[in-house]
Order: structure tokens, then sequence, then C-alpha cells
């Protein structure tokens, strides 16, 4: 048996998932916590045909494996989720913001900021009462509105009556820009991979850094995936790893689970 001197950590490392037929999944080098739980627990059986008051039988594994970064990837959403993400040049995005009538009416904001497209008849527009804030619906015509009314250009420019100059309105729109979008069916199922989890301990003693590897041969993607945002902090995007059985490959002759490989 091998014992050795205090490690501590120097950096989480790097991430990388494949397909079990070894294409390249997900690449992760900003790594912020990978948490592994190994747990293997005996239980207390009354009674049985072995004589005693009780014996032990052993229960099913629930190793647990979390990985944290420190931002969103549609590799992680497919992997734990099993959602598909695809890339399009016009991903609809749905806008709404307050806005004053000035004397040149008012222009939708969302679109232009993120240099994307104002889709045409997608638009809403609500004078806000400045009492009670309540939000009364206007109609939109194509020329000369009245106070009850709307007109708005291609690209999103809306003005009303002189009676509603200098009111807040509040706007719903739709805008594309190219993007992706990850999908989620209802009867959807994560595909196994094979996770390995590179990093670096330092032995406390000598100062000399040990190369460390965490390799789980058969992966699946379950439980809760935590895609978490807070203000003025970066995105942290959480999966939970469920470690499966392997099928013997040429680089897991034995079958085992997983391996932890020390550089020491």
């Amino acid at each position: 048996m091998t014992s050795m001197r205090p490690l501590v950590i120097d950096g989480v490392g790097t991430i990388v998932a494949r397909e079990l037929d070894g294409k390249l999944k997900y690449v992760e080098d900003k790594v912020t916590k990978v948490g592994l739980q190994l747990q293997f627990d005996w239980q207390g059986v009354m009674g049985g045909d072995s004589g005693y008051a009780f014996h032990y039988t052993a229960g099913d594994l629930q190793d647990k494996v979390t990985v944290e970064v420190p931002r969103y990837s549609p590799a992680i959403a497919d992997m734990s989720q099993g959602g598909t993400t695809t890339r399009s040049e016009n991903v609809l995005f749905e806008g709404n913001e307050y806005g004053l009538l000035g004397a040149n009416g008012y222009t939708v904001k969302d679109s232009a900021k993120y240099e994307g497209e104002f889709v045409a008849d997608s638009d809403e527009v609500y004078l806000k009462d400045p009492v009670t804030d309540e939000l009364k619906a206007l109609k939109r015509v194509a020329t000369a509105p009245t106070d009850e009314q709307y007109t708005i250009t291609a690209d999103g420019k809306i003005n009303s009556s002189e009676a509603n100059k200098g009111k807040e309105i509040f706007v719903t729109f739709n805008w594309t820009k190219a993007g992706v979008e990850t999908a989620f069916d209802g009867t959807r199922r994560p595909t196994p991979f094979k996770l390995t989890h590179r990093f670096e301990l330092i032995d406390d003693k000598t100062g000399k850094k040990v190369p460390v590897q965490l390799t789980i041969y058969k992966a699946l993607g379950g439980g809760t995936l935590d895609i978490s945002q807070e203000r003025k902090k970066a995105n942290v995007t959480t999966m939970d790893v469920q470690v499966m059985e392997p099928d013997r490959t040429s680089d897991n002759p034995e079958g085992h689970a997983m391996t932890i490989k020390f550089g020491i």
C-alpha cells in the first residue's frame, strides 16, 4: 500500500469528453470545480436464512460526480440533458422595453444593440398610465395615428399622435440574429460519453507538481443541470454525471468503471 504525503490543489485543470467511439465532444480548460464522491453502503437486513438476527447486504453504488464551469456550454446541455443544439443565421429573440415618445418618436433598442434584425409586424405597443402603471394597448396603423394608435417603421421607429408625446410606452417585439439554439424535448435522453479530468496537485513537502488524471470510461449526464446567473458574477454551469458500467475496450481491457492516476 502506498502512502502519499499531503497534496494541495493548484488549479482545477482541463476536462475532455469524448463519444464512446473516440470522437472529441467537449473540451473545457476553465474548470471551477470537479467533485467525486465514491459511495458504497452496506445495509443491515433483519432476519433471513443466515441464522443471525440480521445480516449485511451490499447496496447499489451511489457514486456522485459534479462538474462546474464558469460559462454556459451547449455541449454540457447535450451531455447532461440530451439537448440538441443548432446554429442558425436567424435565431428568434423576444424584445421588451420601456421608452418615452419624444419629438421624433421612439426607436426600439434591442435589435440594434445586439446587431440583430427587427421582425416586421411582430410589435405591440402599450401606453403606461403614470399613476396606476396600467398598460393600455395602442393599435398599429399605416399612417396618421390617433391617440389610440401608432405607426412603426421597418427598423422599429414608433410614432403616435401629438397628444401622446412625452408619454411612457412599453413595447414588445421580435428580432433575429445569428446564433445557436439548444432545444430540449420532453422525451429526451442523454447519450453516454467518456470523461477525462486532468489536473495538478502540489506535494506539500517538496513543492513538486504531481500530475493527476481521473477517467470515467462510461459516463451519463443526469440529475440536475444547473445553469445559474447572478448579477455581477460570471455564469456558472453545473452538470451531474452518473458513472456507468462500461464495456471492455482496448484502452480499458479490465472494464473498470473509472481510474485515478497519480504521477508519483
